[in-house]
């Protein structure tokens, strides 16, 4: 066997165990983990709801969630948890407390699980770009419930506030956004954080890319919510945020804002990732409610 044939295999078994691990990162790394579990819904609050179901658009999949209608509302809320969580178990368990709010102050509520999450169908997450087909689900859901398209707003946490950027960019029957501790694009929030999420490398993220692509069927690098929320004005648009995010920078904040700059951004301190509600009730509630009220035509 010859130097050259040697030198062949042995770059082909590289490039074999390099791609198998590229693909076991790209399942790992999107598989729904665990989160802690709370027992509160809306119905602690003297809010009565309904436990729903409904297809996502495009693929179908069967998507959970709670809906508290409220008679005489013409306009309703989607609210749309991070990842890990569920329509129950987001802030810390006070979503429900949220919803319970938002439908104090004259709107149905219609809260979700996404894909692969709580009690929706699924089993891994793709940073928002098919869990806004669980979104537009929810906008089907409450249009044929009597809601108009435009008198539909959508407030997405997290990995929740890509999809609902991604569903606002897509269908104009969502009025008015609300995102919540969101990244704007996902290269700039993986690459800092590739090793201690991963425990790789860095040289093996341009695998896990390409092997996600072949995997999922769209390129990770290209979600860039910053770049689809440009497509949401003149629909008013409300970017909530805290200085003190250790997990998605407050700098993809800014970004979102500099892309928009017609939406408001309100900066938060002392709170968590994900948790602003949580963490500043009366800040958060004050920032948004106003937000409804004045900013989304009636």
């Amino acid at each position: 066997m010859t130097i050259l044939l040697w030198i062949t295999m042995i770059f082909l078994l590289i490039l074999i165990a390099y791609l198998a691990v590229g693909a076991v990162a790209a399942f790992t790394l999107t598989r729904v983990g665990a989160h802690p579990q709370y027992t509160d819904d809306p119905g602690i609050f003297g809010v009565k709801y309904e436990a729903v179901n409904f297809p996502s658009r495009v693929d179908r999949l069967n998507i959970a969630g709670w809906y508290l209608p409220k008679p005489g509302a013409t306009r309703a809320i989607i609210l749309v948890h991070g990842r890990d969580a569920s329509k129950q178990n987001a802030i810390s368990g006070k979503l429900p407390q949220l919803a319970a709010e938002l439908h104090g102050a004259g709107l149905a509520v219609l809260m979700i699980d996404l894909r692969g999450h709580g009690e929706s169908a699924g089993k891994r997450y793709t940073f928002g770009v098919h869990e806004r087909r669980d979104v537009l689900g929810a906008v089907d859901f409450l249009l044929e419930n009597g809601f108009e398209a435009g008198q539909i707003a959508a407030l997405g946490i997290s990995l929740g506030g890509a999809a609902v950027i991604g569903a606002a960019a897509e269908d104009t029957a969502i009025g008015a956004l609300i995102a919540e501790s969101t990244f704007a694009d996902i290269y700039t929030l993986i690459q800092p954080r590739w090793k201690a999420e991963s425990g790789l490398p860095f040289l093996f993220l341009p695998g896990v890319f390409w092997m996600w692509r072949v995997l999922m069927g769209f390129d990770l690098r290209t979600v860039k919510p910053v770049e689809e929320l440009v497509r949401v004005p003149p629909r008013p648009v409300l970017i909530l945020h805290a200085w003190t995010d250790e997990t998605v920078d407050v700098q993809h904040a800014y970004a979102l804002k500099n892309a928009v700059p017609e939406a408001e951004l309100v900066i938060f301190d002392h709170c968590e990732h994900a948790e602003l509600y949580r963490d500043q009730p009366e800040a958060y509630l004050k920032a948004l409610i106003p937000f409804i009220r004045d900013q989304w035509p009636g």
